[in-house]
C-alpha cells in the first residue's frame, strides 16, 4: 500500500477501465476542473495504490497564502469501497501538508459522501445550488482531530468578508432545487441532523447586518 501522484496521462490511463456511471461522472468532473482551473503540475492528484491498482483518488489544492487546503474531489470506485481507503488517503494528505502550516480546510461534499464525512465528524454550513454540502473548519494536526474541531467551531471564526463569501455560496439554501434534488436534499438533512448549520450561518449574517 502506497500513495502516488498522478499526471494527467497517468490519471486517464488509471481510470479508463472504470465503468460505473457515478464513477465516470466524478472522474469527468475532476478532469474538467483540473484542466480548466487548477494545475496538474502544481497540484497533481494523489491516489492510494494497493496490489498495483489505484483504489482511491483525491484532488486538492492549497491557496497561495496557505490559508486554505481545499479538498475538491475524493473517490473510491465502487468495487474498492468499505476498506477504509478514503480515510487512509485523507490521513496521508493531512500529514503531508503539515509543513505548509495551513490555517483552514474546506470541502464540498456530494450527497453520496455524507455518511463518510459524518463519521469523520464534519458539519456543513449549507448547500450550494449544485447540491454540494460545504464544510469549512480549522486545519487539524491529524485526521482524528476533525470531529472535536468541528464540534467546537462556530461562525465567530470568520471575519465579515469570509462570512459574506460563504453565505453567497449557500444563501439559495435549496430554494431553486427541482423535485428530484429536493428529495435528495431531504434525505441528506436526515443524515446530517444537527450537523447542518445553515441556520447558524444565517443568524450570524443577520446579527452582523451583512445582508
Amino acid at each position: 500500500m502506497e500513495v502516488v501522484t498522478l499526471s494527467r496521462d497517468e490519471y486517464l490511463e488509471s481510470v479508463q477501465k472504470l465503468s460505473h456511471f457515478e464513477n465516470l461522472k466524478f472522474l469527468k468532473n475532476a478532469l474538467d476542473l483540473w484542466d480548466n482551473y487548477y494545475s496538474w503540475e502544481n497540484f497533481p492528484p494523489i491516489a492510494l495504490k494497493v496490489n498495483n491498482r489505484h483504489v482511491t483518488y483525491l484532488f486538492y489544492n492549497i491557496s497561495k497564502n496557505n490559508k486554505y487546503l481545499t479538498i475538491n474531489n475524493i473517490l473510491t470506485p465502487f468495487k474498492y469501497r468499505r476498506n477504509g481507503y478514503a480515510y487512509k488517503l485523507l490521513k496521508y494528505l493531512f500529514s503531508s501538508v503539515k509543513p505548509n502550516k495551513i490555517e483552514r480546510c474546506k470541502l464540498y461534499s456530494v450527497n453520496n459522501s455524507i455518511k463518510f464525512y459524518n463519521k469523520l465528524g464534519l458539519r456543513y454550513w449549507g448547500v450550494t445550488k449544485e447540491l454540494l454540502y460545504y464544510s469549512d473548519f480549522k486545519m487539524p494536526e491529524d485526521i482524528k482531530e476533525i470531529e472535536e474541531i468541528n464540534y467546537e467551531g462556530s461562525t465567530d471564526e470568520f471575519n465579515d468578508v469570509e462570512l459574506e463569501d460563504i453565505y453567497k455560496k449557500l444563501k439559495d439554501n435549496a430554494n431553486s432545487f427541482d423535485e428530484k434534488e429536493i428529495i435528495i436534499h431531504k434525505d441528506c438533512l436526515k443524515l446530517m441532523k444537527s450537523r447542518f448549520k445553515f441556520t447558524d450561518l444565517s443568524n450570524e449574517i443577520n446579527k452582523r447586518d451583512l445582508k
